[in-house]
């Protein structure tokens, strides 16, 4: 008889402070920065993450078709071709045959870039925080020819892509998932960089 007592007594005391409101919830319980509701917090116009799984956010892919550069980094000269990093995005290929009047002709995507060196046919990049070898011996089928995880660790969560493309408000990533690009979108006004 005390044993059910007690156990009656434990439910019911669970069961109150499941009922619990804590004093900056709003009504669907989703808090804003520093705990403030977010049904209280100005919106504006900026940048929203899009996340993605670890295997499709570090999938590499080359495709003819190429892209205009938005956000230049690194070029890094080879044969007949010169290489120039996307931040972020990927590398832009080009024909370098002419000097004169090079041509974009593919962009080979690998999210989380920030640098590239070339030794031998092999191309060495990082995706996010990993060391990627690419063989473009045949630049029709570039492929991934290995992989070191974990090298860069700095860059897991600090990679060209985990911040939005222009300065302005932003909603602040989650860093334990994989930004693999930004859309604009209604934000609240937190998050900024300059």
């Amino acid at each position: 008889m005390y044993l059910n007592k007690c156990f009656l007594a434990i439910l019911c005391s669970a069961l109150l402070i499941s009922c619990w409101k804590y004093p900056y919830d709003n009504d669907n319980g989703n808090n804003g920065p520093n705990g403030l509701p977010a049904a209280e917090l100005e919106k504006v116009w900026g940048y929203k993450p899009v996340y993605g799984d670890e295997p499709v956010a570090k999938e590499i892919v080359y495709s003819p078709s190429p892209r205009p550069v938005i956000n230049a980094g690194n070029i890094y000269a080879f044969r007949n071709y010169f290489f120039q990093v996307e931040s972020g995005f990927g590398i832009h290929v080009f024909d370098n045959t002419n000097p004169a009047s090079a041509s974009r002709i593919g962009f080979i995507t690998v999210k989380g870039c920030s640098e590239l060196s070339i030794r031998n046919d092999k191309l060495y990049t990082n995706s996010y925080d990993d060391l990627v070898v690419l063989d473009f011996s045949d630049l029709n089928n570039v492929k991934e020819f290995s992989r070191l995880k974990g090298v860069f660790t700095e860059y897991r969560y600090n990679s060209p892509i985990a911040q939005p493309p222009v300065s302005g408000y932003y909603e602040c990533p989650n860093y334990g998932s994989f930004v693999v690009e930004w859309v604009q979108d209604s934000v609240v006004k937190y998050c900024y960089k300059n």
